[in-house]
């Protein structure tokens, strides 16, 4: 069993490093792809309809921008309100205003997605794959240092992080509800102190 995850190793290695290539081809690649793309639909409808088509989306860009500036904040206001969490209403604002970007972004390609995004079903299916994504597993590690008392816990996760998919997170904390709070003035805080 150690040797197959040594002969593993080195595979997982390989795929990353071409996983991590993938953003940068994805930057190189669009722009070339929306110059072509610009290129054939100015052959087939014409230099001055595709000008007008570029401007036009850019202007229903820049308006749906200045529509969601003010509305997502009375969004989350408005859930809030109602005691739900404002998720839904942070993710539709941040797909409106991502739309609105895509269509100042002057490309075809651009262009169609900021007008998909400005469809409520297509939004909304979006916002469900993109919870999907986010809310995958998650492995948490919790070591006690020897200075807490508790020793220096397991060395090893329950569940390895290539295994469960997702990310690890270390970081230090501190129980606040052990140490007395100090005030601004370097006093501790007590009842009945003034």
């Amino acid at each position: 069993m150690a040797g197959e995850s040594k002969k593993s190793r080195p595979l997982d290695d390989e795929r990353e490093s071409v996983l991590s290539l993938v953003p940068l081809l994805v930057l190189l690649a669009l722009p070339l792809i929306e110059l072509g793309l610009l290129i054939k639909v100015g052959q087939t409808i014409g230099l001055v309809p595709t000008l007008l088509v570029v401007v036009g989306t850019g202007i229903v860009g820049a308006a749906v921008l200045r529509t969601q500036g003010l509305s997502a904040a009375f969004k989350v206001q408005e859930a809030l309100a109602r005691d739900e969490p404002p998720v839904a209403a942070m993710l539709d604002s941040a797909f409106l205003i991502g739309a609105g970007i895509l269509l100042i972004t002057p490309g075809v390609l651009a262009d169609t997605i900021g007008l998909a995004l400005l469809v409520p079903f297509v939004r909304r299916t979006a916002m469900a794959w993109l919870t999907r994504r986010m809310t995958g597993v998650t492995v948490v590690t919790v070591r006690r240092s020897p200075a807490d008392g508790g020793g220096e816990g397991p060395r090893e996760p329950r569940v390895p992080p290539r295994e469960a998919g997702g990310p690890v997170i270390e970081g230090d904390f501190e129980r606040l509800d052990e140490k007395p709070m100090e005030s601004a003035k370097g006093k501790t805080d007590r009842p009945g102190d003034s």
